[in-house]
């Protein structure tokens, strides 16, 4: 079974948000054709294809966690409003 590399490469800024902002991409490389040294320069190396399906599923929960906090944080300033009026 193959394994795969993540890389985190920053991107230009644009800079709309002030100095501090940093814009960065995400590559997954199978480490079959991966020319770069892995050991040295990626964020996680090695995973195979069910890590990588674990990582996704994991990253779309906490995704899925937050926003679904924000949306009861805004209904419940929405029934707040509904209150004092």
């Amino acid at each position: 079974m193959d394994t795969y590399n993540i890389y985190m490469d920053e991107v230009s800024a644009d800079g709309l948000n002030g100095e501090s902002d940093l814009d960065i991409e995400f590559r997954v490389v199978p480490s079959t054709g991966d020319s770069s040294d892995a050991e040295n320069e990626a964020v996680v190396v090695g995973l195979d294809l069910v890590d990588l399906i674990n990582l996704r599923d994991a990253l779309q929960m906490e995704i899925d966690n937050v926003a679904l906090a924000s949306f009861e944080l805004e209904e419940d300033g929405e029934e707040e409003e509904e209150v004092q009026t």
